[in-house]
């Protein structure tokens, strides 16, 4: 059972990128029970985006969006974790308050990325003999 959602979960972003689209977490959340904790539902998270690629590379989880476009807390935390170098070159040192217009510009970054990811993936597995 668990495998299998977070297949669902990777195939939802992966679908995303494809079409350059967003994931709102609503739908994310949609992929649950109500009775799934929270706790479970971001571990197959974090399962599902590291199936996807490398996520000191790479974060499928900058898809999700909550209603202001933004992802939320769960990939500025893995961004800062994986990635403290980048974080903090555009973010600034965490003990500061991270501005809005900040974090609009890590996420844009990181969305073309994980479109253009998307892209050659699929231009690879298009490619590849049937």
């Amino acid at each position: 059972m668990e495998v299998e959602r977070i297949e669902r979960i990777a195939v939802a972003l992966r679908r995303a990128a494809e079409h350059e689209r967003l994931l709102p977490y609503q739908r994310f959340h949609a992929l649950f029970g109500a009775s799934d904790p929270l706790t479970a539902r971001y571990d197959a998270l974090e399962r599902a985006v590291a199936s996807l690629g490398e996520v000191s590379n790479i974060d499928y989880g900058v898809l999700l969006a909550l209603s202001n476009g933004l992802p939320g807390p769960d990939f500025f935390r893995r961004y800062q974790k994986h990635r403290f170098a980048d974080y903090v070159a555009v973010m600034g040192p965490p003990i500061h308050r991270q501005s809005i217009k900040r974090k609009r510009l890590l996420v844009e970054a990181e969305r073309r990325r994980v479109y253009d990811d998307a892209r050659r993936k699929a231009a690879s597995h298009a490619a590849e003999p049937a």
